[in-house]
């Protein structure tokens, strides 16, 4: 039986795989905003109260929610600690209201006057009041999951997993781990297998929109303008292969946007891995000339041992341990004299006394609450005193 619904799942699964519908995840990161403030709460330790206020949008300007947007921005990657706000991060999670035109005046202007008047470094107030600025003037939050740039050492170990699967021999990673990242067919297809890897490329072909983002300390806008787009989509459509596409693309579309050498920096960083993991370059340490005398060690002086001594018996055994088989006798149990006690009535709600007599003070109630069982009126001298 599950043999069989293995069978149906893959005969839906397989077209769309087949076909190319799915793209290849890697180590692609995409989020969304509230999955990144649910994250953050819980490395922040935030209460959960707050994430339910978090959740619908309200982010007051205390200390707490503050540096929880701090933690979202490194999160998505539209905060850096050291250069401040990635444009082309934070604009992928903010879609402008139709008709407006003024939304990047008013978001600029706004960043002028809150972010600029902050003069203490303190990060959480600068990430606060950035997200304060697009979520108040640039539009809409967005809510469905976005592309999230790599680091750039996230990114170089997508570059060795590449070297790896593809298994390029040692020579070529020294090559490469010298700079010189020349054109070729390997190195075509590493650039195919890198950009697929990091979400850079799909089945639609080359995504300018992620190469934005990820030159997001550049922001450069040619990365979206027509002529790229024109560019790309003319080597698309020439009928190369992959691997060709999309080093031609790099070279002729792509070649002087943003960071310049991005890619061919990280296969030489990457390569020079590939190479320490094999052993190569790596020189012994010098064994030390020094000798160390023998080591023999001193073991405790041995004491001389003694017999034990043996003192005669002064006194006879006893008779049960001397005579150990002999039967042993009965002895009369002690709860054979015991007369069976009468069984209590609960039907009353007091024990009659076994006794007899009359006693005043309150017996022990039985099956009873306390205020139900009163005690007869006692007429002894000491019980009428105490009723005076």
């Amino acid at each position: 039986m599950k043999q069989l619904a293995c069978v149906v799942v893959l005969a839906l699964v397989a077209p769309h795989l087949i076909a190319g519908d799915c793209d290849t995840k890697g180590v692609i990161i995409e989020k969304s905003f509230l999955q990144s403030v649910h994250d953050c709460t819980e490395y922040l330790q935030i209460p959960k109260e707050r994430l339910m206020q978090y959740m619908a949008n309200e982010f007051p300007p205390d200390d707490e929610t503050k540096c929880l947007l701090f933690c979202v921005g490194v999160d998505l990657g539209w905060w850096n600690n050291t250069c401040g706000l990635r444009v082309p991060s934070i604009v992928s999670y903010f879609q402008p209201v139709q008709g407006d035109k003024q939304y990047e005046k008013r978001t600029k202007e706004c960043l002028e006057r809150r972010v600029g008047a902050i003069k203490s470094p303190n990060s959480c107030c600068q990430a606060y009041e950035t997200f304060q600025c697009y979520f108040q003037e640039f539009g809409n939050l967005v809510t469905c999951p976005q592309y999230v740039r790599l680091t750039k050492l996230q990114a170089t170990q997508a570059a060795l997993d590449c070297l790896t699967m593809l298994r390029y021999p040692e020579d070529l990673l020294k090559v490469y781990a010298s700079g010189k990242v020349e054109d070729s067919p390997e190195t075509r297809c590493l650039y195919h297998c890198i950009d697929l890897r990091t979400g850079l490329y799909n089945h639609n072909g080359i995504c300018l929109t992620a190469f934005f983002i990820r030159d997001g300390d550049y922001n450069d806008l040619r990365y979206l303008s027509r002529e790229t787009k024109a560019c790309r989509d003319r080597i698309r459509q020439s009928g190369c292969d992959k691997c060709t596409e999309v080093y031609n693309t790099h070279k002729e579309c792509l070649s002087g946007l943003g960071e310049e050498g991005y890619t061919s920096g990280i296969i030489t960083a990457a390569a020079k891995i590939a190479l320490t993991n094999l052993g190569v370059g790596c020189t012994s340490e010098p064994k030390s000339c020094v000798t160390q005398a023998p080591y023999h060690p001193t073991y405790p002086p041995t004491k001389p041992t003694y017999p034990p001594k043996v003192y005669p018996t002064t006194k006879p055994p006893c008779s049960v341990c001397s005579n150990r088989y002999e039967t042993a006798k009965p002895y009369p149990s002690p709860a054979a004299s015991v007369v069976p006690a009468v069984a209590l009535s609960y039907s009353n709600p007091k024990p009659a006394s076994s006794s007899g007599n009359n006693k005043c003070c309150m017996g022990q109630v039985y099956n009873l609450p306390f205020v139900a069982y009163r005690a007869p009126l006692c007429t002894c001298s000491r019980c009428v005193g105490r009723q005076h």
